[in-house]
């Protein structure tokens, strides 16, 4: 596949411009994170992916979007995750494939969130793809199972059915991992908004098994009827 060579081999330099390296110490604790840190802050990314995106079509956009995140540079990678939600880029089976392969260095939850809206727009105009996440439910890695409910949020929010992500986190209410809990608190306070009492029914059911922060993230946004009936449990 051609690709206009010099935005290729400018792509690292300019990012690297933008580098902090109090920033990128700091981010590095914070995620506690093996990978090399730049320290460009996310809005800049953002901004970095349009310039990268101009006069570029789909496929080479995506191309390039493999060339950063293959660095495994954190930095290089947030931009690879920008470009794929750029709204130039649709959704189908060449980005859903890409997004795949890139979940599999994934390794903290700040690189697989940056996926976040590129997998939400091909999910929303496909839910079959739902099928592949289901088969992520056993996954060993646990970034994937969390994937499944972070992915899905859309399904969360009125005019969706939410029942199959529902059986997605009841199966991780035993799990033990911090991520995953949270990411069932999440998906649950989300619900919350609109359907408080389909999310009574899941606590009632599963509250002896959750961690404290599932608890936490499912009820802090519910109305304090909601939270009195939680303490009947």
């Amino acid at each position: 596949m051609e690709i206009k060579q010099q935005k290729l081999t400018n792509l690292l330099p300019e990012i690297k411009k933008f580098a902090d390296p109090i920033r990128a110490a700091a981010d590095q604790r914070y995620h506690k994170s093996s990978r090399e840190h730049w320290g460009v802050s996310v809005p800049q990314c953002d901004k970095l992916a349009r310039v990268f995106s101009k006069g570029l079509k789909e496929n080479e956009l995506i191309a390039i979007a493999e060339t950063l995140w293959m660095t495994n540079l954190f930095d290089p990678m947030i931009c690879a995750s920008k470009i794929l939600s750029l709204p130039s880029i649709k959704p189908s089976p060449l980005l859903w494939n890409t997004i795949k392969n890139f979940l599999e260095k994934v390794d903290g939850w700040a690189l697989e969130d940056s996926l976040c809206h590129a997998a939400w727009k091909c999910i929303l105009e496909n839910t079959e793809l739902l099928n592949d996440l289901h088969e992520w439910v056993r996954h060993p890695n646990f970034w994937m199972r969390r994937a499944t409910l972070v992915y899905t949020l859309p399904f969360a929010k009125p005019g969706r059915d939410p029942e199959r992500m529902l059986d997605w986190a009841s199966s991780y209410s035993n799990d033990s991992e911090w991520f995953i809990q949270k990411a069932i608190g999440w998906w649950l306070r989300v619900l919350g908004k609109h359907n408080p009492n389909r999310v009574l029914a899941f606590l009632r059911i599963h509250w002896p098994q959750l961690k404290s922060i599932a608890r936490k993230e499912a009820t802090r946004k519910l109305s304090a009827e909601f939270k009195k009936r939680i303490e009947l449990f």
